[in-house]
């Protein structure tokens, strides 16, 4: 590939990266209302759409479509009218548009139970904000604190021997209106080992595991923004996302392998210190000697992947 398509790849994937990111700027500023979510959460797979168009006529005359409809998009996601996107819904998910008569919050908590070993939970969303980390209170086994806008979400706890399940299920009625977004605030125990799983659509994802035993991490979402902190344990990582920046946060101390599967992709990996074993895989220099390791698999076609040191 000549430097000038490489230079035109990077063009594209900087300006797709830069529409996410304005979008949930003015989204947090107000300038733009929750409507931005459910167009992406929509509207997402079109990534996909230019990212191919941009492998085919990158080489080619045509290669400045691309940024144009990048351009129009980004338009129509803050300036489409309601009426065109009530036309959208389905029966998966419904929304309401400025009615704040079925909005509220939801709090629940449950106690520690000393013969459970395992937690296993699971959120389900279309268009969030999703804010994970440590109970204040160790006696609790989690702390569940939902703002909502339209039906309240689901929330199912099952126990079975030593193992316990809590499910949080984005309600399918979601009121779009001017003062922001659904956001979620789930604290969990750190007594226990946990898997956890994202099914996502679009959204702010923020995950501060540090002072959790997190096993397995399994994230599947669309756009949106992805903040990983890291715990000091064995961990490991499977991340599908369709667009956006990705930010993984590890321990110092702690062992890393990172193997990702990408169209286009920005990445520090060499910057941070980690060494390319493979084409697309590369690990932290103390990885055979560490006594916890971190394995993090990535595919996305077009993403912004940051890895920091705490």
């Amino acid at each position: 590939m000549s430097s000038q398509n490489k230079n035109r790849s990077a063009y594209i994937i900087g300006l797709i990266l830069i529409g996410i990111g304005l979008l949930f700027l003015l989204n947090t500023m107000g300038i733009a209302t929750f409507q931005v979510w459910y167009f992406l959460f929509k509207f997402w797979p079109v990534i996909l759409i230019l990212i191919g168009l941009n492998i085919i006529l990158k080489k080619t005359a045509l290669w400045w479509i691309v940024p144009i409809l990048i351009f129009v998009i980004f338009i129509g996601a803050i300036v489409m009218p309601d009426s065109m996107l009530r036309r959208l819904d389905s029966p998966r998910l419904y929304f309401n548009f400025g009615d704040r008569e079925y909005s509220g919050s939801y709090q629940e908590d449950r106690e520690f139970d000393s013969s459970i070993e395992k937690l296993d939970v699971e959120f389900r969303y279309g268009a969030n904000r999703l804010n994970v980390g440590k109970v204040s209170n160790d006696d609790f086994l989690y702390d569940i604190n939902l703002d909502y806008r339209g039906e309240s979400p689901k929330i199912y706890y099952n126990r079975a021997d030593s193992r316990a399940e809590l499910e949080i299920e984005q309600a399918k009625k979601v009121n779009i209106g001017t003062d922001g977004s659904e956001t979620w605030n789930v604290s969990l125990t750190d007594r226990i080992p946990i898997d956890m799983q994202v099914k996502s659509g679009a959204g702010d994802l923020w995950m501060d595991l540090e002072e959790l035993k997190v096993a397995n991490l399994d994230i599947d979402t669309g756009l949106g923004q992805l903040r990983i902190r890291y715990p000091d344990y064995d961990n490991e990582t499977e991340i599908s996302a369709g667009a956006g920046n990705i930010k993984l946060i590890v321990p110092a101390q702690t062992a890393l392998r990172v193997e990702t599967s990408t169209v286009i992709n920005n990445n520090n990996f060499e910057e941070s210190g980690l060494i390319q074993l493979y084409e697309d895989v590369y690990q932290s220099k103390n990885y055979g000697e560490a006594d916890n390791r971190i394995k993090i698999k990535i595919s996305t076609p077009a993403s912004n992947i940051n890895i920091e040191y705490n």
